[in-house]
């Protein structure tokens, strides 16, 4: 009887005052990647699925991609792009505005972003319209309703290459492009110059770059002592050099193959990126 009575007590506590628990909501890739929108938020102005939380999970550990004075909204509906690679995520910024007669107004504005799923890179980062566009059956692309209009967020992506004075980018920033923008043939001499000209970020940078440079399996000896050049012309001639054997790892080759991007790897580890005249090599 007494437990009968228990139980009935701990049911109207409950109804009175009931105990939510909020679980964290994760999207998983089939790239094997996660997405967690983690620390519920509660509250006057806050959606009913908001987040204050937004975490990448990936083969290089968790990365926080919580973006200041937003909240991110999810129910467990979104879903990635048909290969898995994109996801479309809502984030709201909100505030008091405050008026001329003295009085304040909360007033918010709602964003959509494009992330990555591999690397966990913001894309884009956008309000209007496009918010509701959803993707196309089994293709990588954001369309209206109506299927008439398309969304074209990869031209959003932030390049390193772009980028004018590399010297003010702090060490953030760097991390970002890093993941968003991963050396490449195409910008590994961008990256070079930026571990350069930024003192704060060139441990991490140089880290990078010889992470690329290791996968290059095309290798060449030296065949006389070479100057390096920054640029593949004669204006940008270094006082550093290479002598005969030294192995570079071949990058790509310029202008009509009298000039090759090469990378090399010092004795101590440290990489470096620079171009020599295509005759300084081994035949």
């Amino acid at each position: 009887m007494k437990l009968k009575y228990l139980l009935k007590l701990i049911t109207i506590i409950a109804s009175i005052n009931p105990l939510v628990v909020f679980s964290d909501v994760t999207i998983k890739s089939p790239l094997g990647t996660q997405l967690i929108f983690s620390e519920k938020k509660t509250g006057e102005h806050y959606d009913p699925y908001a987040w204050g939380k937004l975490l990448f999970k990936g083969s290089e550990g968790t990365i926080d991609l919580g973006i200041e004075d937003r909240y991110f909204t999810e129910d467990g509906s979104s879903k990635v792009s048909p290969s898995g690679r994109y996801l479309k995520i809502d984030s709201i910024s909100g505030g008091y505005l405050y008026l001329d007669d003295g009085k304040k107004k909360y007033v918010d504005r709602a964003y959509c972003s494009i992330i990555d799923m591999s690397t966990g890179c913001y894309i884009s980062d956008w309000d209007g319209e496009a918010c509701a566009y959803d993707w196309k059956k089994n293709e990588d692309i954001l369309e209206n309703s109506t299927g008439t209009e398309v969304f074209d967020f990869l031209s959003f992506r932030g390049t390193i290459m772009n980028v004018k004075n590399l010297s003010l980018l702090n060490k953030e920033t760097v991390k970002l492009f890093l993941r968003c923008d991963a050396p490449d043939q195409k910008n590994i001499n961008t990256y070079q110059k930026l571990a350069t000209v930024n003192k704060t970020s060139k441990a991490l940078t140089t880290e990078h770059i010889g992470r690329y440079l290791n996968r290059i399996t095309t290798e060449k000896e030296i065949a006389t002592k070479s100057y390096l050049y920054s640029s593949p012309n004669d204006n940008s001639k270094t006082k550093a050099y290479l002598v005969p054997g030294d192995k570079v790892k071949i990058i790509d080759n310029h202008s009509a193959e009298q000039w090759i991007n090469i990378g090399y790897i010092n004795a101590r580890g440290i990489p470096l990126v620079a171009w020599i005249r295509t005759d300084s090599l081994e035949q």
